[in-house]
C-alpha cells in the first residue's frame, strides 16, 4: 500500500469549507478533473453517501463514505476505479480550523496499484506524484469554489 498526503490552508472559515466538502455529490463543483458529479445510492451524505464521477478523459469512478464525523472530515472507499491502474483506494479528507478565517484541509490518499510488484513500482514511481499532483488541483479548486461561489473546471 502506498500513501500521499496533501494539506492546504484555505482563507475561509471552517462552516464554510465544511458546507462544500459536505455537498458529497457535488465534487464537481470544485474538482477541476471531474465533469459531472452526483450521488447514485444512499444518503446525501455521510456514511452509506454514493456518488459516480464522470470525468473529462470519459473515465469515471464510484466512490462511497465509509468514515463520517461532521465538521472534521470523512473517508472515501472507491468502489469502482474505472479505468485507473489501481487495486484500492481510500481517500481521507480532514479540516480543521486555523482560526476564525481560515481552515486547512488535508487529503491523504491509501492506495494499492494493480499489476503486483510492477504496479508497486508504479505507484512508487508515478501515481505518488500524480496524486500529489490532483490533490493541489483539486484544494485550488476547492479553495477558489469557497470564497467565489464559481464552479471551477477543466477550462479554468
Amino acid at each position: 500500500m502506498h500513501t500521499v498526503s496533501v494539506s492546504r490552508t484555505i482563507d475561509a472559515p471552517i462552516d464554510d469549507v465544511w458546507s462544500v466538502l459536505d455537498d458529497f455529490g457535488d465534487v464537481a463543483n470544485y474538482n477541476p478533473n471531474i465533469k459531472t458529479s452526483g450521488i447514485v445510492d444512499g444518503p446525501d451524505t455521510g456514511i452509506g453517501a454514493t456518488r459516480e464521477c464522470r470525468f473529462y478523459d470519459g473515465n469515471r469512478i464510484e466512490e462511497q463514505i465509509v468514515e463520517y464525523e461532521p465538521k472534521e472530515g470523512y473517508a472515501v472507499n472507491f468502489l469502482d476505479v474505472g479505468e485507473f491502474p489501481l487495486k484500492t483506494n481510500v481517500v481521507e479528507i480532514d479540516v480543521e480550523s486555523v482560526d476564525d478565517s481560515r481552515s486547512t484541509v488535508t487529503m491523504t490518499a491509501n492506495f494499492t496499484p494493480k499489476y503486483g510488484p510492477v504496479g508497486w513500482v508504479m505507484g512508487q514511481l508515478v501515481m505518488k506524484s500524480k496524486f500529489e499532483e490532483t490533490f493541489d488541483e483539486v484544494l485550488d479548486g476547492l479553495a477558489t469554489y469557497v470564497q467565489t461561489g464559481q464552479k471551477v473546471d477543466k477550462g479554468r
